[in-house]
C-alpha cells in the first residue's frame, strides 16, 4: 500500500485507482520507437501476451507508451510492470497503473504512457514488460503496430518466465530514457607537456553530467606522486562539480594515463568546466600533463595559471571526457491535504498518479522541483529518505524527509513511531547556505511547530515569498534544505 494512502478513508484505500498524466519531464530521449497503426487504429493482440526489449539501447527507463483498445467500452485500470532480464526478474521501479476509458469493438485505440521514474537499466540488457487490466470486459489489447519488424522488440505468446515463446518481432511502442554515456571530447595525447599547476578548461559542454576525464601524466624521473583534481562550474573559483578526486600515480615505466571518475555529476549544458590539479606528494619531481597530439583541439583550453574566473590562454591539452546528454530526473510534486491541513511532497510517479485521482482530497499546490531517482543519482547529490508517522503508533499522520545522516539518526533511535518508507528522491544539499551554480534553486523547509498537539507537519516551498508567508503564519523557518536545477512556484 502506498504510504500516502494512510490518509484516505478505508473504502478509498481499497480502490487504489490512478490516472494517466502524472507530471513528467519532457527531456527524456526516445530510445526506441516502433510505429503504431495509422491514426488511432488499434489492431492488436490481447495484453495477456508479453513484451520484452532486447539489447536495451539506453541506461535508464523513464516511460513506456503503448496503445490500448478493448472489446467492451468503458473505464479500465491497466497496470504495466517492468522487470530486469525476465518475466520473473526484479521489478524496475514500481508498477504503474493507468486509468483510461477505452472504446468498444477493438476499434480506436488510446495511447497510454506509463511513467517508471527514470530507473537505471544496464545498457544491452533485457527488459520484460507485462500488462494486466481490470474493467467491464476481459479482452483488452495492445496495438501490434504498422511495422513488420522492429529492432529490440519481441512480443511473446504469454508471460511465462524466464521469457516466453516468440510470437512476433514487433509491437507499437515508444520507450524513453537516458541515452548511453557519450564521449564529448577526444584530444589524442602527444609528447611533452606542462606542469599540472597550469589550468585547463573545456567550453560549450554538450551534456548534463560529467563522468570520466582521462589525462596523461609524467614526472621528472621514475617514482610516484599523489595528485588531486577538482572540477568546477564556469570558472576556476566556481561551484565544485561532484567531488574532488585523489589518486596515486606511478612513473616507474614512464608516462601514465589516468581516468578520473566524477560519477555523473550534474553540470550546466553548454557551459564551461574548469579543472585544477594539485600535487599532494611526489618522489618523481615535477608532474606534467601531456600535450595534444595536434596543435588544435576545439573546446579544450590550457591556461597559464588558475586565476579566477579564467586565466590567460596558453594552448590546448590532450584529454578525453565522457558524460551524459541528460541527467536522470525525478519530479517532486507538492500536495495539500485539506482534511489534515497538512502539506506533502512525493517524487514517486505512481504515487503522484494515485493522488491525482482524488483532486479534492489531495490538491496540487502548483509547486514542484526537479530531483533525481535515489538509485543511480549523480555524484555529490544525496538520497532523501522518507519516514511516515502513523497515528496508530502515536504519530502526527505526516511525513519526514531527511538526508542520510538524518536517516541513520532516526533509525538508530529505534522509535517505532517513525516508519521507514525508503528513499523518495535525491538532491544536492546547500553548502554554507548556498546552492551550486548548476543547481541554483533553493527548496526551503518550514515546520508548523505543533508537536504539543501531535500535529507536526513540514512544508517544502520553492520560492522565498512562499517561505516567508509560512513564517508569517507562525511556522518555524528552517532554511534551505535542498538545491534543484529547476523549480516551479
Amino acid at each position: 500500500m502506498l504510504a500516502s494512502m494512510h490518509w484516505m478513508p478505508r473504502w478509498l484505500v481499497a480502490a487504489t485507482l490512478v490516472f494517466v498524466g502524472a507530471m513528467t519531464s519532457a527531456r527524456a530521449e526516445v530510445l526506441l520507437s516502433c510505429s503504431f497503426s495509422p491514426g488511432t487504429t488499434a489492431s492488436g493482440d490481447l495484453i495477456s501476451r508479453g513484451l520484452y526489449l532486447t539489447d536495451f539501447p539506453g541506461q535508464s527507463l523513464r516511460s513506456v507508451k503503448l496503445r490500448h483498445s478493448a472489446q467492451i467500452a468503458g473505464p479500465y485500470l491497466i497496470t504495466l510492470t517492468a522487470r530486469r532480464g525476465s518475466f520473473d526478474g526484479p521489478v524496475i521501479g514500481e508498477p504503474y497503473t493507468a486509468s483510461v476509458t477505452l472504446s468498444g469493438d477493438n476499434g480506436n485505440g488510446v495511447d497510454v504512457t506509463y511513467e517508471l521514474g527514470d530507473q537505471p537499466v544496464a545498457p544491452g540488457s533485457t527488459v520484460a514488460l507485462a500488462v494486466t487490466a481490470t474493467g467491464p470486459g476481459s479482452s483488452v489489447y495492445f496495438d501490434v503496430g504498422s511495422q513488420t519488424h522492429c529492432n529490440h522488440v519481441v512480443e511473446t505468446e504469454n508471460t511465462q518466465p524466464p521469457l516466453s515463446s516468440v510470437r512476433a518481432n514487433r509491437l507499437g511502442v515508444e520507450v524513453r530514457g537516458r541515452a548511453v554515456t557519450q564521449t564529448f571530447y577526444s584530444c589524442p595525447f602527444g609528447t611533452g607537456g606542462d606542469r599540472i599547476t597550469r589550468g585547463l578548461y573545456i567550453t560549450n559542454y554538450p551534456g548534463e553530467t560529467l563522468r570520466k576525464v582521462k589525462l596523461r601524466y609524467s614526472g621528472d624521473s621514475a617514482g610516484g606522486a599523489t595528485v588531486r583534481i577538482t572540477a568546477r562550474q564556469d570558472a576556476f573559483n566556481g561551484s565544485v562539480i561532484g567531488e574532488a578526486q585523489t589518486k596515486s600515480l606511478s612513473f616507474a615505466s614512464g608516462a601514465q594515463e589516468i581516468e578520473w571518475d566524477f560519477g555523473g555529476a550534474l553540470v550546466k549544458k553548454g557551459s564551461t568546466i574548469t579543472f585544477t590539479q594539485e600535487v599532494l606528494s611526489s618522489s618523481a619531481g615535477n608532474v606534467y600533463f601531456a600535450n595534444a597530439a595536434s596543435g588544435s583541439c576545439p573546446g579544450v583550453v590550457e591556461t597559464d595559471g588558475t586565476d579566477a574566473p579564467l586565466d590567460t590562454v596558453r594552448g590546448t591539452r590532450g584529454i578525453q571526457v565522457t558524460g551524459d546528454r541528460e541527467a536522470g530526473y525525478r519530479n517532486v510534486v507538492e500536495y495539500f491535504v485539506p482534511a489534515l491541513n497538512h502539506y506533502f511532497v512525493s517524487g514517486r510517479p505512481n504515487e503522484q498518479a494515485l493522488l491525482d485521482r482524488y483532486p479534492t482530497l489531495y490538491q496540487r499546490t502548483g509547486a514542484a522541483f526537479v530531483g533525481f531517482p535515489a538509485s543511480g543519482a549523480p555524484q555529490g547529490s544525496l538520497p532523501i529518505c522518507r519516514f511516515y508517522l502513523p497515528p496508530n503508533l502515536g504519530g502526527s499522520n505526516s511525513h519526514f524527509y531527511g538526508q542520510p545522516s538524518d536517516c541513520t539518526l532516526i533509525t538508530n533511535t529505534g522509535n517505532p513511531m517513525f516508519v521507514f518508507e525508503g528513499y523518495d528522491f535525491a538532491l544536492y544539499p546547500p553548502l554554507n547556505g548556498a546552492c551550486p551554480s548548476y543547481a541554483p534553486n533553493k527548496v526551503y523547509r518550514s515546520f508548523n511547530n505543533r508537536v504539543a498537539q501531535n500535529d507536526g507537519n513540514h512544508r517544502y516551498t520553492t520560492t522565498i515569498a512562499a517561505y516567508n508567508a509560512m513564517t508569517a503564519q507562525g511556522w518555524v523557518a528552517e532554511g534551505a534544505v535542498f538545491c534543484s536545477a529547476k523549480t516551479t512556484p
